[in-house]
């Protein structure tokens, strides 16, 4: 156990790194939600994960910054480093993110739209093929039915 002002900087710092890496990992959360549309229970089930994540990187920060010692000081520079990196960095990250997502995701969103109608009319002839062969199979699926009940009728006596 350390007792100099150093010690208890780099405490305080590394404490505000864990503060801007949980807070970073909100963002992700954030991004995740903004691209892909998430119902309801899934939000929440997120959530849980998100803090059983964030309890690991705090706890395991802690123990590896100042051996597992936890101080109000600790609590303030993880609480002072989200914060921060949230009023200052968010913004800028999760437009850099999103752009470059959907720079990415260009190509395959307009090849998508060049293929729905082709996919739209392969799927139409897909749904009548099927429904005819659906009807067929219900119509033999009858005859074989009154075809055995037939047999049957011959051999039971009325």
């Amino acid at each position: 156990m350390q007792n100099s002002v150093a010690y208890e900087l780099m405490v305080f710092g590394g404490a505000g790194a864990a503060g801007v890496i949980i807070a970073f990992l909100y963002d992700m959360f954030r991004l995740k939600r903004r691209i892909v549309k998430t119902k309801t229970a899934m939000v929440h089930f997120e959530d849980i994960l998100f803090w059983l994540i964030a309890a690991i990187i705090f706890f395991l920060s802690s123990y590896v910054i100042s051996n597992g010692e936890t101080r109000a000081y600790y609590y303030a520079g993880t609480f002072i480093g989200g914060a921060l990196y949230l009023s200052v960095l968010s913004k800028p990250v999760l437009w850099l993110l999103t752009t470059m997502i959907k720079i990415i995701l260009w190509p395959f969103i307009k090849l998508t739209d060049l293929l729905k109608p082709i996919i739209k009319i392969l799927t139409g002839h897909i749904k009548s093929v099927s429904s005819k062969i659906r009807n067929r199979a219900a119509l033999e699926s009858y005859k074989a039915r009154v075809d055995f009940n037939r047999l049957r009728n011959t051999f039971v006596k009325k």
